[in-house]
């Protein structure tokens, strides 16, 4: 049996705990999922969506123990950052001067969440804070680990702690009730909305969850979403950014406590806003060249009220060092343009500019996590110097573009000192450039995890952790104007000073802090830490503070702004229309169940501004806004019938009864409609018009009166497929709808011609328990008794009637392969699906995969080859990664299929599905699955079933 030498360590509530790498341990290469030479995109839907109580009717939390018995609880498990390559430490060539002007200081400054709120909530104190924040029109919203706070902006708490799992209970999943933390605010400005999200690591695949307020106040009720990881991989310190287009995401990806690289993504922001339970996200990865934690991409985030320039992609960062082994220190830039009409059509590349050169800094800190002297009682601190930190704020100046990220760098060795690295890039109509660089810091003291920003005028202002050898952890600030020289900030103003130190833990002081812009006059700066007082410390080793406050430049004046109110109702009744949204240009409101759509915050300006909502004409109408003008804009909108097609179905077609159409061929088709709008029609008549492949089309057809919600009416059209239209190609039928004098728009069917051609089917159920299909081979190799190893047919598990076929997971040596029959196929586009159950010998986070199965092809005479080496791509499904080379799996090092399938604690049938090679278009193939075992341990096995092979199209006519 396999030897390990695995230590767990339990953190007494929650059932959180880490796992140490087993002693023996190899590093592994990186999976991406997918060919690494095929960046295939990967699109999917939420796995559960649901809608909150609105935050003011959540339950109070009540002390769940006494304050003498709570207990530690830590987020997180990531692996320290390791030493660079390169044994040369470089000397920091961008130290900031000062400008001998101070930073305005604080005009409000209040507590926020402490550990204290944790023990009341959790019986426990939780490290670390992770603290972060951001700011609306009226309210300030803050989150720790694993709390939440609403304050107005006097500083007053409007709102009791609550757990982020109180908002996602309604999901009803397993993740929805837990607390995993990692927590993420912010404030889409564009559409008045607030995006609350957190992780959940139960089992692996993991969940990010996301919440997205109903409109713009914090307290209501959000649209709640759970969304599937892509991989087995840990989503680990998820960050967001808003966009037009998309709310982006990057992970640090680990596998185990191996790091594995970045995840990349896209929310669609436009359904999550809706509420549609079919919002999705769009997933790239960049795999890491070793398992140790080597820097991370940001996505930016729009401040302010000036989109970007029209289609422009999200902006993703990242830096080089040469402390990593690479050639320069500098900042990498990468564009995502996320297409979700066409998700395969995404793209993630780097931009030409990119790497930017930059001066020459250290990211390294020392070995392990302990690198920040703190005064005594204090252990030292975790400098966190190997990320950028959050936020990456993007800002459109009108003239230019520019965006401010920071990290935390490496001053001095002995001691180690550690300083921020802040940079600005500038973009005005070409490529970014560097405009601002500048480390903030000295040899006496050490400053870190930053958070940065800029207000409208391109002032800038950074707020840290800081701390001497003699002075206790203290949140400060800094900042310039823009019209100040490059390189030269003004000297330090405090938000609050610490009293207290963290006696134990050290090294997980909070991963990350808060800065962000008022959106009301987008000058004043808030800003949130972490600090300990003498109290608190004296209370406990982990009782941490949180402090919020806010600052402005004198100098800056508030920005250009107008709004537009008023309320949406039905005309014909003069009751409000509620969840109907309000556009003008890139900005968004909904509406209320009173009708009001608040306060829609624009730039002065002329605008077209929409109303519309189902059930109802759209009402359009030209504003021209001045600066400070603030106008009422009522809407009141005429309901409508809302027509929808409830499928279609052949009645005659002139070549072959397929239940298709093919090009050339006449058909008569039965069209039901059904309306769900809020009033009847009065006379519906549907016109199929000739066009999207459509030619003669019949006449127009009467459905008459359609009842709110009642029962469909079908009607029959013929028409003539168009000759030119390519096999297995879609036709698009258009139906023109008039009620009356009313115009309802179209109703459009998308149709895909001819019949898929099955090149191969099988489904094992007429096969006997003992035997296999015809012209189906077996093989195993072992040292156990024949027969025992093989896969053979089986009645205990089966997605359809009552078999499939089954390979056990064994505890010994092992190889065995089930081979098809010669299948010939015709088509590049040819396909090969089936389902698939299977559990094989893995850790629980799986991040080590021991037994596995692979997919293998021969195409004609050729050597098998796995699926993806010969050119296939997985559609879904795919390998999870790679099998385990510790144990003599003969499969050792190969991608493959382990752990457990699907997306649940226990295994499930999913369907794999592969798009076969095109150099197999016109050739004889086989497939063959492998399951290979190693020394020790065992699991059920895999089971496949419904196996189909199509080849392109057939057509009759």
């Amino acid at each position: 049996m396999r030897v390990t030498a695995a230590v767990i360590f339990v953190l007494l509530v929650c059932g959180l705990f880490l796992v140490s790498r087993q002693a023996a341990e190899e590093p592994e290469s990186v999976s991406t999922g997918r060919h690494p030479d095929h960046p295939v995109p990967i699109f999917r839907t939420a796995a559960a969506h649901a809608a909150s109580r609105p935050v003011s009717a959540l339950q109070v939390l009540r002390p769940t123990s006494s304050f003498k018995t709570y207990s530690l609880r830590e987020i997180g498990a990531n692996t320290p950052p390791a030493l660079g390559e390169n044994a040369t430490h470089d000397a920091d060539q961008a130290i900031a001067r000062s400008s001998l002007v101070a930073m305005p200081t604080p005009s409000l400054s209040f507590i926020g969440l402490s550990n204290y709120d944790n023990i009341t909530a959790f019986g426990a104190v939780i490290i670390p804070p992770d603290t972060i924040g951001d700011v609306g029109p009226n309210h300030y919203v803050q989150a720790v680990n694993a709390l939440v706070r609403i304050f107005d902006k006097d500083g007053r708490a409007i709102t009791q702690p609550f757990k982020m799992s109180q908002l996602f209970e309604p999901l009803g999943t397993a993740c929805s009730t837990r607390d995993d933390g990692e927590p993420v605010v912010l404030y889409d400005s564009l559409a008045d909305r607030w995006l609350l999200s957190q992780y959940c690591n139960n089992f692996p695949p993991f969940r990010q969850m996301i919440a997205v307020s109903k409109t713009g106040d914090p307290e209501g009720a959000y649209h709640l979403y759970e969304f599937v990881m892509p991989n087995i991989r840990l989503n680990d310190v998820a960050k967001f950014g808003v966009w037009p287009d998309g709310y982006y995401m990057s992970t640090e990806e680990f596998i185990g406590s191996d790091f594995a690289g970045v995840g990349i993504f896209a929310f669609e922001r436009a359904k999550m806003l809706a509420g549609d339970a079919s919002a999705a996200y769009i997933y790239f990865n960049r795999p890491s060249t070793t398992t140790s934690r080597r820097s991370n991409l940001l996505a930016a985030d729009l401040d302010g009220l000036i989109p970007p320039p029209a289609g422009s992609p999200n902006v993703f960062i990242g830096y080089t060092a040469t402390e990593y082994g690479d050639a320069r220190d500098a900042i990498r830039l990468f564009d995502f343009h996320a297409d979700f009409a066409n998700p395969l059509s995404s793209t993630f590349t780097e931009q030409a500019e990119s790497p930017l050169a930059v001066a020459a800094f250290d990211p390294t800190s020392p070995d392990g996590r302990t690198d920040i002297s703190q005064p005594a009682p204090g252990e030292k601190l975790d400098a966190n110097s190997d990320r950028l930190n959050y936020r990456a704020s993007y800002r459109n100046l009108g003239t230019s573009e520019s965006i401010v990220v920071n990290q935390t760098v490496r001053l001095s060795s002995e001691p180690y000192r550690a300083g921020v690295r802040l940079y600005e890039l500038r973009r005005a109509g070409g490529v970014f450039s560097v405009a601002e660089q500048a480390t903030i810091g000295n040899g006496p003291s050490s400053r870190w995890i930053a958070g940065a920003a800029q207000d409208h005028q391109g002032n800038l202002a950074v707020g840290y952790n800081h701390v001497a050898d003699d002075k206790p952890p203290s949140i400060y600030y800094t900042g310039k104007l823009a019209s100040e020289p490059a390189g030269t900030f003004r000297d330090e103003a405090t938000l609050i000073e610490g009293t207290g130190v963290q006696k134990a833990f050290g090294f997980r002081w909070g991963d990350y802090s808060g800065m962000s812009v008022d959106p009301a006059d987008d000058c004043t700066f808030w800003m949130t830490g972490e600090y300990y007082t003498l109290e608190s410390q004296n209370f406990s080793d982990f009782t941490w503070l949180t402090r919020i406050g806010k600052f402005k430049f004198p100098e800056c004046t508030p920005a250009p702004r107008a709004a537009i109110t008023g309320i949406v109702t039905n005309i014909a009744s003069g009751e409000p229309v509620a969840k109907a949204m309000v556009t003008a240009s890139v900005y968004s409101r909904t509406t209320a169940t009173n009708g009001s759509y608040g306060s829609l915050a624009v730039l002065p300006g002329t605008y077209t501004v929409t109303a519309s909502a189902s059930g109802f004409r759209g009402q359009t109408v030209t504003v021209n806004l001045a600066n400070g003008q603030t106008m009422a804009q009522n809407f009141s909108l005429q309901p409508i019938p809302v027509l929808r097609n409830v499928g279609i179905s052949f009645s005659n077609e002139s070549c072959a009864a397929n239940g298709a159409p093919d090009p050339g061929e006449r058909l008569t088709i039965s069209v039901p409609i059904r309306n769900t709008g809020v009033i009847r029609t009065q006379n519906l008549v549907a016109t199929l018009l000739a066009t999207g492949g459509v030619t003669d089309p019949g006449s127009a057809q009467t459905y008459g009166t359609l009842s709110v919600n009642g029962p469909s009416i079908t009607r029959q059209f013929s028409f003539t497929v168009s000759p030119g239209v390519v096999c297995g190609g879609a036709i698009t039928l258009t139906f023109r709808l008039q009620d009356g004098a009313e115009d309802l728009g179209s109703i459009n069917v998308a149709i895909q011609t001819g019949t898929q051609k099955i090149a191969f089917r099988e489904n094992f159920d007429r096969v006997a328990l003992s035997g296999l299909p015809q012209r189906w081979t077996r093989s195993a190799t072992d040292t156990i008794p024949a027969g025992i190893r093989n896969w053979t047919i089986s009645a205990r598990r089966s997605q359809s009637a009552a078999k499939s076929a089954f390979s056990p997971d064994l505890s010994q040596i092992g190889l065995n392969e089930l081979v098809t029959p010669v299948i010939s196929i015709t088509s590049p586009s040819a396909r090969v699906a089936f389902r698939n159950r299977y559990e094989f010998e893995s850790t629980f986070l799986r991040n080590r995969l021991y037994d596995g199965s692979v997919l293998e092809i021969r195409i004609g005479n050729s050597e098998w080859q796995d699926i993806i080496a010969a050119g296939g791509v997985f559609e879904s499904g795919g390998y999870d990664g790679p099998l385990d080379a510790c144990c003599q799996n003969p499969l050792a090092t190969r991608q493959g299929w382990s752990g457990r399938s699907g997306t649940n604690e226990l295994p499930e049938f999913i369907t794999t599905a592969v798009g076969l090679p095109p150099t197999a278009a016109g050739q004889q193939i086989q497939l063959r699955w492998r399951v290979g075992t190693d020394i020790g341990g065992l699991r059920e096995g895999q089971y496949i079933d419904d196996l189909i092979i199509t080849d392109g199209f057939t057509c009759d006519c």
